[in-house]
């Protein structure tokens, strides 16, 4: 009989001990609830109250049809429905069609906040990605080398217009006025940023432009010239040669270009179209950074070709960290450049000032 009545005590403490578990548990849990009401609940924490109060008021709705596969976005800390705005990969899906037999004021009161919780998280989410976005671009673009593509030979307002079409951070190269292209002055205003690209003696050229600075022009009469195109182009400081094989190989003809433009406070952009160039002897004569030309992009009028040139001047770029290439304002040219811009996103197209801060 002594044995039976220990078996029951047994049990009854066994009983006894659960329930004052379970007490304690609810009682731990009514303590944390009643903790949260002093503090701002998170996204997540008041969409999941908003679900228990559905699932109090109405045993027949079921979860799934409002949300599925709920998760939470650890790096930007918020609910899966500001990362929804910004990627269609997870799965989920929400449920307009509420059951009909809701509580009409439980409606009105809950969707309403979560309508204006909605509005909110959205709002929170695109300063967030705007944020991030301009943060990782800047990143990005630090990390790209820089590309100036000069486009020589421009004379003419179909060129100008060629040109803004390709929509791309191009410098036009205009030629000084002739009778023959009166108005690139004007036409360079059309641009942020623009270089004037002066006639220069060649070896063997049958095409000269009117005005060609000759090996023998004299001192006063390339310093005239140079006076009249910085009168003509408002806010010129970058000049490179046309042609020039000859002018640009003598020393005492340089040497006189360059003290014109030191007058005028220009700097030269050597096109680099012979390699007994003397340009870096008198650059470093007069103090100035000597700026040479890396590629010619359409030596040959074809497509393929200058797109493979585009190709060298990238790499080119990402060994010296920027690089300068040189074209010319021919259809296909234009279309090479249209048909790469994907391509030039690999790198950062800019103007000289950018590279050399002048």
């Amino acid at each position: 009989m002594c044995l039976k009545n220990l078996i029951r005590l047994k049990y009854f403490l066994i009983i006894f001990l659960l329930v004052l578990i379970i007490f304690l548990l609810a009682l731990k849990i009514f303590t944390e609830y009643k903790k949260q009401d002093n503090f701002t609940l998170t996204p997540a924490q008041e969409f999941n109250s908003s679900l228990d109060l559905f699932s109090e008021n109405n045993q027949n709705l079921k979860n799934d049809t409002i949300f599925k596969n709920y998760n939470y976005d650890q790096e930007l800390n918020v609910t899966f429905l500001e990362k929804n705005l910004n990627t269609q990969d997870d799965n989920i899906s929400l449920d307009n069609n509420l059951s009909s037999d809701l509580n009409t004021s439980f409606n009105e009161q809950n969707l309403s906040h979560f309508s204006d919780l909605n509005s909110s998280l959205i709002a929170q989410k695109t300063d967030i990605l705007e944020e991030k976005n301009i943060n990782q671009t800047q990143i990005n673009n630090t990390k790209k080398p820089k590309l100036v593509i000069i486009i020589d030979d421009m004379a003419n307002s179909k060129q100008v217009n060629e040109l803004k079409k390709l929509n791309l951070k191009l410098t036009p190269s205009f030629f000084p006025p002739d009778k023959r292209h009166k108005n690139t002055p004007q036409l360079a205003l059309e641009f942020k940023f623009f270089m004037v690209h002066l006639p220069l003696e060649a070896i063997n050229y049958n095409k000269p432009e009117l005005n060609t600075l000759k090996v023998s022009d004299s001192k006063e009469h390339i310093d005239a010239m140079i006076k009249s195109i910085k009168q003509e182009f408002k806010g010129l400081r970058y000049i490179n040669n046309h042609t020039g094989s000859l002018f640009t190989s003598d020393e005492n003809a340089m040497r006189k270009l360059f003290d014109a433009f030191k007058k005028q406070d220009f700097i030269f952009v050597d096109s680099k179209t012979i390699g007994k160039t003397k340009a870096l002897k008198l650059a470093k004569e007069f103090n100035q950074p000597y700026i040479q030309r890396d590629v010619f992009l359409d030596n040959e009028d074809n497509i393929d070709y200058i797109k493979n040139q585009l190709k060298q001047v990238i790499n080119l770029a990402y060994k010296k960290g920027f690089a300068i290439a040189i074209a010319h304002p021919r259809k296909n040219t234009f279309k090479a450049l249209e048909e790469s811009k994907e391509m030039l996103l690999n790198v950062n197209l800019v103007y000289l000032n950018e590279i050399y801060g002048n």
